[in-house]
């Protein structure tokens, strides 16, 4: 029986040709998540990146064996009833941290420097140099990473390449861990963000880590310092923003947002809350060449994997109580 993948949004064109040698593809890129429950009905893998994959899919999907989220992070896919209804959820590890942490790094430099509110300046006719004088400098300086996995190993590598200090604060990694890195462990995310000069979160968002940047943690911030998360906008507590960038002078840079638009949407409704963002982008962490075609190339060999050996490789499976 000829294996029917459905494809919801856009995968470099080599994904689609693989795919198509492995089984019959039906490439929608623009598929919305309230379309999905009627036109998964018949088929057997299901390959999304930002598309959300809702109960009502899961159910309507009577032949589904496994999602494959082309990305990182999974929150988008609705795990506990994929479990429930026997289907595997997938994702592909590893395959765009390198692109996240250059965005990271660039972020960190930009908001430093405040390298897009000159250009501005500039292409206005404006020459602003006794305005812009007065940046931090990173060498030297304190970076406090949240979550020391793929991303945050190469974040603090890069900044480690700057100069500066790296501490990280991730209860699931010991010193011992940390130690070849040259990286101190700090117990605690408040003992974190009081020594840092700037920080960066990349831990997943669950229950226990949503809204863990709010108002509170903020005031332990250095005055001035560097924030950026190019994690998940739920970590953040966006509503307290504004204010705490008046009274810290912090400077916050994202590239996720709470309730973000989708990837073919042209309207950011959330326009106040950028007024008091030093840097912003949409959500392009893992948007590279290089990491669309490791993404790509990941997607394929997981299909493969399961077509062969009727189980995705066990790196990759989210749910893994269904092996049990």
């Amino acid at each position: 029986m000829t294996t029917k993948i459905f494809v919801a949004d856009k995968v470099a064109e080599f994904v689609q040709k693989s795919l198509n040698k492995l089984g019959e593809v039906n490439y929608r890129p623009t598929t919305k998540a309230d379309e999905l429950p009627e036109l998964i009905k018949d088929y057997n893998i299901l390959v999304v990146r930002s598309t959300r994959v809702t109960e009502d899919t899961i159910k309507s999907a009577t032949d589904l064996k496994m999602i494959i989220r082309a990305g990182a992070g999974t929150d988008n896919i609705n795990i506990p009833k994929a479990t429930e209804h026997g289907v595997f959820v997938c994702n592909c590890p590893g395959t765009n941290s390198s692109a996240v942490a250059e965005l990271v790094i660039g972020h960190m430099i930009c908001a430093d420097r405040l390298i897009h509110q000159t250009t501005e300046k500039l292409k206005k006719g404006t020459w602003c140099k006794t305005k812009f004088q007065g940046s931090m400098g990173l060498r030297g300086r304190n970076l406090g990473i949240v979550s020391l996995g793929y991303i945050g190993k190469l974040v603090a590598k890069a900044a480690q390449g700057l100069g500066m200090i790296v501490y990280a604060y991730d209860p699931r990694k010991t010193q011992e861990i940390m130690d070849p890195w040259k990286i101190t462990k700090m117990e605690t995310l408040t003992e974190l963000v009081e020594i840092s000069d700037v920080v960066t979160v990349h831990t997943v968002l669950t229950e226990k880590t949503k809204h863990m940047f709010n108002e509170e943690i903020f005031k332990r911030f250095k005055d001035g310092a560097i924030f950026i998360n190019a994690a998940r906008g739920g970590i953040v507590d966006h509503t307290c923003l504004p204010k705490i960038v008046k009274e810290k002078g912090l400077k916050i840079s994202l590239d996720v947002y709470e309730d973000e638009p989708t990837a073919t949407s042209e309207d950011f409704p959330q326009t106040e809350l950028a007024k008091s963002i030093t840097t912003l982008t949409p959500h392009i962490g893992a948007s590279t060449k290089q990491a669309s075609e490791a993404v790509g190339e990941m997607t394929v060999e997981i299909v493969q994997t399961y077509l062969n050996e009727k189980l995705p490789p066990m790196v990759n499976i989210k749910n893994r109580e269904l092996l049990k």
